[in-house]
């Protein structure tokens, strides 16, 4: 009988162990480590199954993407870029002309806009939606000046996607580093 008690305790203790041991390697395999990348005097941090990719725009010095994104070009459909441009005359007249002639488009629609503080440098916020070759996308602007130069961060995604991913893009805005 001591045994069978003995027996049934090591079988025991070996399925809790095992339950153990299986749970752990889920949550270390499920969890993502945060990379970080600088150019340009900003560094940024993103999760690791987030990474570089192509970039349309040829003002862009950072690009990432959500890995599952990327097309067989290289370019993520739901991103993350880094934009920065020579600021022509007053800084917020520049930024507000960019999202003034969108107006004009009937393929933007501009959602919000406003302003708030990143990094304790003043910017400017603007979320809008997009209608290109039929593929909608909402988009988040995020723009500051620094060292006579205009700076975005510009968050783009299918409508579907966009709300589902915002939170990377919400992340690296309360992380970012400018020097």
């Amino acid at each position: 009988m001591e045994n069978k008690l003995l027996k049934n305790g090591i079988i025991i203790f070996m399925f809790v162990l095992f339950v153990f041991s299986v749970s752990a390697v889920n949550a270390s395999s499920n969890s993502t480590s945060v990379l970080s990348l600088s150019n340009s005097g900003i560094t940024i941090d993103y999760p690791s199954d987030w990474g570089y990719s192509h970039a349309v725009s040829s003002d862009s010095i950072m690009a990432i993407s959500k890995l599952s994104s990327i097309d067989s070009f290289g370019i993520g459909q739901v991103n993350i870029n880094v934009e920065k441009r020579p600021i022509e005359g007053d800084f917020y007249t520049f930024v507000n002309s960019t999202y003034q002639s969108m107006s004009k488009d009937p393929d933007y629609e501009l959602v919000s806009s406003g302003g708030l503080m990143i990094s304790g440098k003043d910017a400017v916020e603007y979320i809008y939606t997009s209608n290109t070759n039929g593929v909608q996308r909402e988009h988040k602007a995020v723009w500051f000046e620094k060292g006579g130069q205009a700076y975005v961060l510009l968050y783009s995604a299918p409508l579907d996607q966009f709300e589902d991913n915002l939170y990377v893009f919400d992340y690296m805005l309360s992380d970012i580093q400018i020097t």
